[in-house]
């Protein structure tokens, strides 16, 4: 019973109140974003030859990177200075540095791989940066 009756007193509360529904005005705010993306990720590398690099920006370390492992960083608008090195000292990989700008809404994807010139026994990591359409 007091179940009933707290229903009818809900029903009627709501009765008595003009209820409906009503659709607001969207309100768009127009902004412009200041950021951009940075994405690096590494090949497979050289069979048999594990470790990590280490990757800098603006002289700061951001992260160490295996193989096959992606990084992803979202960046404020202007110029960087990347670099890449290989920690593991017998290997004597030569590291890369790359300087790029990134504008507002840009993505910036860069590709690590291992690169041995012809001659020489010392390979080197290469940043490519790859173009997306």
């Amino acid at each position: 019973m007091v179940r009933v009756s707290r229903f009818l007193t809900l029903f009627l509360l709501f009765l008595s109140n003009n209820i409906e529904a009503k659709t607001l005005p969207i309100h768009t705010a127009s902004f412009e974003p200041r950021d951009g993306f940075l994405t690096i990720g590494r090949s497979t590398g050289i069979p048999g030859m594990f470790g990590r690099f280490t990757i800098i920006l603006n002289g700061k370390v951001l992260s160490m990177i295996g193989e096959k492992q992606i990084i992803n960083k979202t960046l404020s608008s202007g110029s960087y200075i990347l670099t890449i090195r290989d920690d593991v000292e017998y290997r004597n990989f030569a590291g890369t540095t790359v300087r790029f700008s990134i504008e507002p809404n840009q993505k910036k994807h860069f590709l690590l791989i291992l690169e041995q010139k012809a001659f020489e026994s010392q390979y080197r990591i290469v940043a490519k940066e790859l173009k997306r359409e």
